[in-house]
């Protein structure tokens, strides 16, 4: 299963992805790599600066993306870990985070190789995203937005036009497209029956606010550790992962064969 967590407006790309991620391994008794997170924001990556990793896993994303010559680079080798949880890291640098995306190299193909749950952070997503190859392969797109009004609304309009903006621009084929409302401090917003009521299954979970939470994930404990029992950010993050599970299952199926190409590369 490839779970891709977009934004449309609006932050909490990364913050969702890790919360989910966290959830998602922790539904397997695996010791290492139960679940993958894929720090794919071609803004460049933010959660080596939250999280406490080694400093040889660093943009580990750029290292599978350009390795050296003849030598293919196993994920385990660059993926820092916390607890069951494996995470591949963007370079902070956009430039070079950007660059990733653009690699004649197979991201694709490794993420498709990997046999547990895989979460990827696209961060905002636009038509000319570089990122989109790896969001059209996904088999769910959780797409982020506060229930701020405009973002709501915006977000809305985006997903019932299957990530079209433009009458040039191509949709989202085939893709399971559903928002994800994080409901952080914002302006005058809806409330969550609104929401509910109003996107019924598009509407893939409301996650509450709680910032000791986030924290405690940032710290590398799991967002179903018992001291989290009473959390109903956790409650509503494992709640999403379990839903998950069940309609794409646990195990990411091989893919065929493709390539993330050059921005303006056509394929063969």
């Amino acid at each position: 299963m490839i779970v891709a967590v977009a934004g449309w407006r609006g932050v909490g790309t990364t913050t969702a992805s890790l919360l989910l991620a966290s959830a998602l391994a922790s539904q397997s008794d695996a010791d290492i790599d139960a679940a993958w997170l894929i720090e794919a924001d071609p803004a460049g990556g933010v959660l080596a600066g939250r999280l406490q990793v080694s400093s040889t896993v660093l943009g580990g994303l750029e290292q599978l993306c350009f390795p050296p010559a003849g030598i293919s680079i196993d994920p385990v080798a660059v993926a820092a870990r916390t607890g069951s949880l494996s995470i591949v890291l963007a370079p902070a640098d956009p430039f070079r985070a950007d660059a990733c995306h653009r690699a004649r190299l197979p991201l694709i193909e490794t993420l498709a190789s990997l046999e547990s749950p895989v979460v990827i952070d696209v961060g905002r997503l636009r038509a000319a995203s570089p990122s989109r190859p790896l969001v059209a392969r996904a088999d769910a797109v959780l797409v982020v937005t506060s229930p701020e009004v405009s973002s709501a609304v915006s977000t809305v309009e985006w997903l019932q036009a299957a990530g079209r903006t433009s009458s040039l621009d191509a949709a989202l084929e085939n893709v399971d497209l559903s928002m994800l409302v994080v409901d952080s401090p914002c302006g005058v917003a809806f409330p969550e029956s609104t929401v509910r009521s109003e996107l019924g299954d598009r509407l893939a979970a409301w996650l509450p606010w709680e910032p000791r939470t986030v924290d405690a994930v940032h710290h590398g404990t799991s967002i179903a550790d018992r001291h989290q029992r009473r959390s109903r950010l956790a409650g509503a993050v494992i709640e999403l992962a379990r839903n998950l599970s069940d309609r794409f299952g646990t195990s990411t199926p091989h893919a065929p064969m493709l390539r993330v190409l050059p921005a303006g590369e056509d394929s063969p």
